[in-house]
């Protein structure tokens, strides 16, 4: 089947955020890390998706269905290792902890996950055949079609919890519940910075509106 050009920019997407990795975790930080293990073996699994012939337009639209769909497409035909697999959610509860909630992840942890997000992309693009060469042929522009925005978790992870421990230990329904409510806060005060603008514009037109009325009476006079 030949790649699409939104394959091309996934994979490509995918080794940007990869080599991201590395360099966050020499540099001391193994949030930023984590962050970009997860997006590295995100974008390469959406890629590996469309290599297995699921259309652009039907590719998953959050990230729990996107786990979801190459667990299926992946594991249950016998292409990629189940352990192997399952490291993609696990460092998506990695990454919401580190994203979501005030714990900073420990260093070794997040060296061990950038060696598994290293394995992790090897493997997918190997298995699907997403050796840029390879999808170079198929290549218009590196842009996907369009319509390709991912939602954010409604927190979609398990076990995460069992193999990555909270330092002091929560239950998952209760990780979830903070990462949840620390990303719908993030987004209601954008929601809010919004408004605030829009009054402040309602309130400059007001304002010029009373200017011009002021002025037009003065000239009646």
């Amino acid at each position: 089947m030949t790649a699409t050009p939104f394959a091309l920019s996934l994979v490509q997407k995918s080794k940007r955020a990869l080599r991201t990795a590395r360099l966050d975790l020499q540099d001391g930080d193994p949030d930023g890390a984590v962050n970009r293990c997860y997006y590295a073996m995100f974008d390469i699994a959406r890629a590996a998706l469309l290599s297995a012939g699921i259309p652009e337009h039907e590719l998953p639209r959050s990230h729990s269905g996107v786990i979801a769909a190459f667990g299926q497409r992946a594991v249950q035909s016998g292409a990629i290792d189940a352990e192997l697999a399952r490291s993609l959610s696990r460092t998506e509860g990695l990454r919401l902890r580190a994203d979501y909630t005030g714990t900073q992840i420990d260093p070794k942890k997040a060296a061990d996950t950038v060696a598994q997000a290293e394995a992790f992309v090897a493997t997918v693009e190997r298995t699907f055949d997403l050796g840029e060469p390879h999808l170079e042929a198929g290549r218009d522009d590196n842009k996907p079609a369009g319509g390709h925005t991912v939602s954010e978790p409604g927190v979609g992870v398990q076990q995460w919890q069992t193999n990555y421990p909270h330092p002091n230990p929560l239950s998952l329904e209760e990780e979830q519940r903070q990462a949840r409510e620390n990303w719908l806060r993030l987004r209601q005060q954008a929601i809010n910075a919004e408004v605030d603008i829009d009054k402040e514009r309602a309130a400059d037109q007001t304002a010029e509106n009373d200017r011009s009325h002021s002025t037009s009476m003065d000239f009646d006079d």
